[in-house]
This record gives C-alpha cells, structure tokens and sequence, in this order.
C-alpha cells in the first residue's frame, strides 16, 4: 500500500534522509505518492532547492498546472522554496507562470529575460522597466538597450530620454511628500547619455532625436554629447535631398556652433564639417578664431 507508506513516511519528516525515500518512489508509477511526500517536505520546510525542482517537474509531468500555479503563488504562507529554482523550473514548463512568480517577488531580472529573450514581448518588457527604480532601470537599460532599440525603435528611445533627464518610475508620485514638507531636497536620478549613444549608431535621425531633447532639457551636457550630436546633424544633412530639409538641418548645425552654452571640440568639429563638406561651418569656425589666411584660401 504505496498510500499508506508515504503517510508513514510524512511522519518521519526530520527524522529520515529525504533521499531514501525519494529513490524509493522515484520511478512513474509512483510519482503521485513522491508529490505528496515533496509536498509535505516543504510545509515543513524541509524541501531543498533539489526537492523544489523535482517537485515542480512532478508537477509539469502529471500535468497539474493548478496544483503548480499554487504552490508557487503562495498568499498566505511564508515561501517555503527557491523562488529562483522555481523561475528557472517554470520557465521550461510554463513561462506565464514563471512571468507571475517573477512578478510577484520582484525578481526584475527574470521578467525582463523572459519577455525579451523567450516570448520577444519587447513594449512589454518596456512598460514593465518603466516601474522600476532609478538603478534597476539604469543596469536593465544597458543590458537590453541594443535589442529594445532595435525592435522597438520609438518606445525604446521615449523611455532614452526621460532615463537620462530626470527618471521617475511611472507608480511614483511627481514630488515626494519629503520635498513638499521641506523636510529634503528633489533628488535628480539621471543615466548618462554617453552609456547610450553607441545604440543609436546606425541610425542617425533617431539619435539626433535623442540627443536633441537633452539639450533641450538642460544644457549642461559633455563634449562628447555635443560633438555626436553635431556629428549626425551632419550625417542627417549629407543625406538629405529635400531640400527644405537640408536648410532646416544646416541651421541646427550654426545654431548650435554659435551657442555659448554648447561645449563641443571644435578642432573636432572642424574636420567634421571639412569630411562633410559643410561650408558653412568650416567658415564660422575659421571667423570665429580669426583664421583670415585660411578663409582667403577656402574661397580660392
């Protein structure tokens, strides 16, 4: 009578290496019985990360989803299992509810590999980033960055610009109840852009778009941030043949050349505009230094 051993066997929980009587109820036949020994094995907190995936797996082999979807959702008791062992478990066997079990103890990392490298749900893995923490979103853009953008061109790089501006996690309030007693100062949490730029490298008009909106929310960015951004408004205006557009383009370059607040490289700059053949700033560059030689010799 295998139903009446194993309750013998429940009772011997603390007393009897587990092992013995897992190897004796091992094979298929008795795989109900090893389930409700594992079972018992973690109300008592007992079960090893091993007990949990064998547990899980006899669950997936007999095909009791329920009976799997509640143990791992547990509500009103303390986990008794490897949360990670049972992601991973999951993961193979049932990826919805390895979704849930990542959701509900906060495990970011899984929900994020999961969305974005088993089911491609890439907005999904997106609009989940965007509740999380200033760190946590900063570490998961850097990792999944190059593949959101790629697939997710205009979300990925929405969320681009409010990670390096000012981020604020979309469940937060707008102002800490701190801040509104005066009792602290608004902490500024923002990426650095330049951790970010490489991802728009093959796509000058979406970079231009991102880096223009920094420089539009403050202005205090570095060398690098401006010398890309005039860099692809060169490559934007070299490959325009509207020519309306190229005007328009030709603009933001002089505008940005003749700001005072702007701190790009211009030696840099200058033989950027040389390779483009921009005129018009290989001039403004060579005015603004008193080149006068080599303005002479521009015209010849």
């Amino acid at each position: 009578d295998h139903n009446g051993a194993i309750e013998q066997y429940i009772r011997t929980i603390g007393k009897l290496e587990p092992s013995y009587v897992i190897r004796k109820f091992l094979d298929s036949q008795h795989i109900d019985n090893l389930t409700t020994y594992l079972q018992a094995l973690h109300k008592q907190s007992q079960g090893t990360e091993d007990h949990t995936t064998l547990l899980l797996n006899c669950y997936t082999k007999l095909n009791h989803t329920d009976k799997l979807k509640e143990f791992i959702m547990t509500k009103d008791r303390e986990v008794d299992f490897d949360v990670d062992i049972a992601i991973k478990v999951c993961r193979q066997a049932s990826p919805e509810d390895a979704l849930l079990l990542a959701k509900k103890h906060k495990k970011h990392e899984w929900y994020l590999r999961i969305q974005i490298e088993d089911k491609k749900e890439y907005k999904a893995a997106l609009d989940y980033m965007e509740s999380l923490d200033f760190e946590e979103a900063d570490a998961n853009m850097k990792k999944y960055g190059s593949v959101l953008i790629a697939n997710v061109p205009n979300e990925a790089t929405q969320f681009l610009k409010k990670l390096c501006t000012n981020y604020r996690a979309v469940d937060r309030p707008l102002i800490d109840e701190n801040v509104l007693d005066g009792s602290s100062e608004e902490v500024v949490e923002r990426s650095n852009p330049e951790d970010f730029i490489h991802l728009f490298l093959n796509n000058s008009e979406r970079l231009v778009e991102f880096l223009e909106h920094l420089v539009k929310m403050d202005t205090k960015w570095s060398t690098m941030v401006y010398n890309t951004l005039i860099e692809h408004y060169l490559h934007v205006w070299g490959a325009q043949s509207n020519e309306l557009m190229k005007v328009q383009y030709e603009q933001k370059v002089i505008r940005l050349l003749q700001s005072s607040e702007a701190t790009f490289d211009r030696d840099q700059i200058l033989v950027l505009c040389h390779q483009h053949g921009f005129r018009k700033g290989v001039l403004f560059l060579y005015e603004e230094r008193k080149l006068y030689q080599e303005i002479l010799q521009f015209h010849l």
